[in-house]
């Protein structure tokens, strides 16, 4: 046997097991979920196999716009509060905290080691109406009655910034810690003020960590469930939802898997244009 042939074997011999787990846990669940989308709902709640665009249609309805806007909206503003929030922690800790940055790193990390679920409950202990936040308020005289959390808008946002901001604050750390520092030292030479310096040049060279980041959140915050659930009472109905839902509630199986599967192709999609913003960026910059 020759060397290269041996080569391709020892290579295929090491990604075996990774593409037996892509193909047992990725591709053929998500096979299945399309070809339950191309179904027909029975009378009992189940699914006849065949083909038909039926749950296609249903979907493309007036009445499940408004969920779809609902979804984009909230992965919008959360992805951009995350980065508007994240952006600043990443560029303290890749270019201030010297040390100490893996320390703070570790630090943001931590409380996701805990279920997700707990997490989210514990924020429901803190947003109650008779919680730690409504009795500091009142204690400090800032309120005379405790306020509705639970149950808002603000509330599923402060949720979603919790549990999206270390998979915002990663990657732009990553492309912040690389950063030549000559060009900053060349930029105050030249004469260039903090803000211009950063502007054009920092900022343009983290900007395939924050589109990263962007992907990391707004992908995710499209099909999340339990958080709206948990933090907003479920009052505004949500991709998330409503897959739930039309699965377990209404047991319309086909409409439920093409919420799926619209979902998946919207997610292909924003992967797609990702791809190609970040070679256009790379580039430029070349």
């Amino acid at each position: 046997m020759t060397a290269p042939r041996r080569g391709n074997l020892m290579t295929l011999a090491l990604l075996a097991p990774s593409l037996l787990s892509a193909i047992l846990l990725l591709a053929i669940p998500i096979l299945i979920v399309i070809a339950f989308s191309f179904a027909e709902q029975d009378t009992y709640g189940g699914a006849k196999f065949g083909f038909t665009l039926t749950s296609y249609r249903e979907l493309f309805q007036a009445i499940y716009l408004p969920i779809f806007s609902n979804s984009l909206q909230l992965a919008l503003v959360s992805t951009v509060i995350c980065l508007l929030v994240g952006y600043p922690i990443a560029y303290f800790i890749a270019l201030r905290a010297g040390r100490y940055a893996g320390l703070l790193l570790a630090l943001l990390l931590i409380p996701f080691w805990i279920d997700f679920i707990v997490r989210m409950s514990a924020w429901m202990v803190l947003l109650g109406r008779n919680g730690t936040i409504n009795s500091a308020l009142v204690g400090l005289g800032v309120i005379e009655q405790p306020i509705r959390m639970i149950g808002t808008y603000p509330a599923v946002l402060v949720g979603m910034l919790y549990a999206f901001l270390p998979t915002t604050v990663l990657p732009i750390y990553a492309a912040l810690s690389g950063l030549d520092r000559r060009l900053l030292e060349a930029a105050d030479d030249l004469g260039a003020t903090p803000l211009q310096s950063f502007w054009r040049v920092t900022f343009p060279l983290s900007l395939p960590g924050v589109m990263a980041a962007i992907l990391f959140v707004f992908v995710p915050a499209m099909g999340v469930y339990a958080i709206p659930v948990l933090l907003g009472g479920g009052k505004s109905i949500i991709l998330g939802n409503l897959i739930v839902q039309l699965f377990l509630d209404f047991r319309n199986i086909p409409l439920g898997a093409a919420v799926s599967v619209v979902l998946l192709a919207i997610s292909s999609v924003i992967i797609v244009c990702y791809m190609r913003v970040l070679r256009s960026v790379e580039e430029a910059r070349a």
